[in-house]
């Protein structure tokens, strides 16, 4: 039989309201957790942390009137195509919340 452990975390109220509300919804913390500690490894560990640095860095650049256009057309004018990791990440996200 295999061995069970036991871990504890400590949750903020107001930082981290949105992951004690997400375990509220949740019918079986202890697997919920589970599976979105697994999903998350799985994904090649893109953090919120890196999504809001990205997020950051791309601000800076905006608010200091650089344009980010290698091809020299506008938003508008160019077609993006979202990286298929970075749409994951931000699907689990979403999820999340």
């Amino acid at each position: 039989m295999a061995q069970k452990v036991v871990v504890s975390i400590s949750l903020d109220m107001g930082r981290d309201g949105d992951i004690l509300r997400w375990l509220g919804r949740q019918e079986n913390q202890s697997a919920a957790v589970r599976e979105a500690i697994r999903e998350h490894l799985g994904r090649g560990g893109v953090t919120l942390g890196d999504v809001y640095q990205a997020v950051g860095r791309i601000e800076r650049r905006l608010e200091a009137g650089v344009v980010v256009n290698a091809e020299g057309r506008t938003a508008a004018e160019a077609e993006w195509e979202e990286p298929a990791e970075a749409a994951a990440a931000l699907d689990a996200l979403a999820e999340l919340g």
